[in-house]
Parts: structure tokens; C-alpha cells; sequence
């Protein structure tokens, strides 16, 4: 499925339902396994994917299980098991810092809905750091890496994701390849922000469903720019109205 320039896709997946985000929960780096929903959610993303006729060369996931275990179940799923797997942590989820693991609802109701949504939607919002030498989501898969963050911003999140995108990424669409990229919520609307030059302001406005494609039409070969659709729109909005909501009564 060749796009404007002669590129092939760039195709990007927030992960299947968490046990997390079931239980409505910050997850940022704490590794938390998939429902059955969630994995019925990367099939049915696989399905879509397939419709389409977008059929991954090279996969990108996250170090943390909910994306690995999302894109495995696509692959595997398209019959592409055999492609490369790349994990890194620049794709992780944003890290909440003191927010991790708690619940959404009682974190709103502590800290007030104006100081919530600014953390969790603003671009530049920051939750309270973790102390440092005290984060119980680092473990071995980090083990020197120097430099991990104790708690993050967008703005933050995105200053680590997108020299990794140009740096590995970026390759590959250049070699006319098709990749999928199968990350968290943050992550997707970094690429949103970045691709389609939403402002700081306008980016809180945009939230992302679980497990529906969305394909990235590039304007050059800069791949630094371009539009943006999902395969699902409708399901997309549904999800996105939900995630808006989460945590205010």
C-alpha cells in the first residue's frame, strides 16, 4: 500500500487493555500484564491491519510486557512472527513518578481536578518525582541505562521518543518499509503532536484508545511531518471519550 511520496506506512498502536487500565490505575513503567480483553483488542487490531493490507516488516515495542505482549499478538496474528523485534525504553509509557499504581479516581479526589488534569493532560505537567534510588518499576531490563526518569511531562516523554524514532526508526521507512510501532498512550500522542504539529495547548485535548491502528501519511521525506488516520475512527472516538473521563466522577 504505497502512500504520497512513494513511502511505505508508519503504522502505531497504543497496547490492548492492562490490567491497569481495567482497574483504572497510573501504570507509566510498572509492568502490567493485558486482559483478555486486551488481547482480544491486538487480535482484532491485527484484523484491521490485515483489511488494509498493512502488513508489518519490522516491529518496535516498548520494555514493558503490555506492548511486547500487543505486538507479538499482531504478528503473530499476520503471520509475521519472523520479522524483527526491536524493545527499547524510549518507548515506554510516561513515567507518572508518585502516581504510579494508584488509583486515578482517588489521586483526582486528592489533588483537585484542575492540579489532575494539568499533570496528567497539559503538556508540560509533571507528577511528583519518585525519590531517587526508590522507584519499584526499575529493575534488570534497565540495567545501565543511566539518566531514567523518576517522573515525566509530555514534553519530557517526548524529548526521549523522538530522537529515537529519527535515529531507528527512521531507517527503515527510508528502506520503503512497513513498520509498526506498538506503544502506550503518551507515546502515541507524542507521534500525534510531532506529526501533525499540534500546539502545546491543543495536545491535552487529545487522548488515544487502546489497540486501534493508526497509519501516518508523510508529507516528505523528512518524515518529520504528515496526517494521520485510524483504521477505526469510530471505535478510536469511543475509546478516546472514555480515557478523557478517567478518574473524575
Amino acid at each position: 500500500m504505497d502512500l504520497a511520496g512513494g513511502c511505505m506506512p508508519l503504522i502505531i498502536v497504543r497496547h490492548g487493555q492492562s490490567q491497569g487500565n481495567h482497574d483504572n490505575r497510573f501504570c507509566g513503567w510498572i509492568d502490567i500484564p493485558l486482559t483478555d480483553t486486551g488481547r482480544q483488542q491486538a487480535a482484532n487490531a491485527a484484523d484491521m491491519m490485515k483489511q488494509a493490507d498493512l502488513i508489518p516488516d519490522v516491529l518496535f515495542t516498548s520494555k514493558l510486557t503490555r506492548s511486547i505482549d500487543s505486538g507479538d499478538i499482531i504478528i503473530r496474528r499476520l503471520d509475521r512472527l519472523w520479522v524483527d523485534h526491536y524493545k527499547c525504553w524510549k518507548l515506554n509509557e510516561r513515567h507518572y513518578g508518585q502516581w504510579q499504581g494508584r488509583n486515578k479516581k482517588e489521586v483526582c479526589e486528592e489533588v483537585g481536578v484542575a492540579n489532575y488534569d494539568y499533570v496528567r493532560r497539559n503538556y508540560h505537567g509533571c507528577p511528583p518525582l519518585v525519590a531517587e534510588g526508590e522507584d519499584p518499576s526499575i529493575d534488570q531490563r534497565y540495567q545501565g541505562v543511566t539518566d531514567l526518569p523518576r517522573g515525566e511531562s509530555l514534553e519530557m516523554a517526548m524529548g526521549r521518543m523522538i530522537p529515537y524514532y529519527h535515529d531507528n526508526i527512521v531507517p527503515y521507512l527510508k528502506q520503503n518499509k512497513t513498520v509498526l510501532v506498538v506503544t502506550h498512550g503518551s507515546m502515541v500522542r507524542s507521534f500525534i503532536k510531532y506529526f501533525a504539529q499540534v500546539s502545546d495547548d491543543h495536545i491535552s485535548e487529545i487522548n488515544v484508545a487502546n489497540a486501534v491502528p493508526l497509519v501516518v501519511k508523510f508529507a516528505d521525506d523528512t518524515f518529520s511531518k504528515g496526517d494521520y488516520y485510524y483504521l477505526d475512527p469510530e471505535l478510536a472516538r469511543e475509546g478516546a471519550a472514555r480515557i478523557r473521563d478517567e478518574g473524575k466522577a
